[in-house]
């Protein structure tokens, strides 16, 4: 019993650590920020798109995805009006 814990820990560290140090090289960058910065918007969404398995729960995917989500409101209230 005492070894399947010992094995799940080091397996649940491992997984943790892995997403930890897959964020480690990029700054978290905002709802905001992607919505100032459009190209980088567009890049952003390219690569969450590509490869949602890897990228697709990153803080960058989540808010760029918020980000696109308020332009397309945004884009329909204006049309509406």
């Amino acid at each position: 019993m005492k070894l399947k814990a010992s094995i799940l820990l080091i397996g649940f560290t491992a997984a943790l650590t892995g997403c930890i140090e897959a964020d480690k090289g990029e700054q978290t960058k905002t709802v905001g920020w992607y919505l100032d910065h459009r190209d980088e918007l567009a890049a952003a969404l390219n690569t969450c798109g590509d490869n949602p398995g890897e990228f697709g729960k990153t803080p960058n995917c989540i808010n760029a995805n918020e980000a696109r989500n308020k332009i397309t409101v945004q884009e329909i209230e204006d049309a509406l009006k």
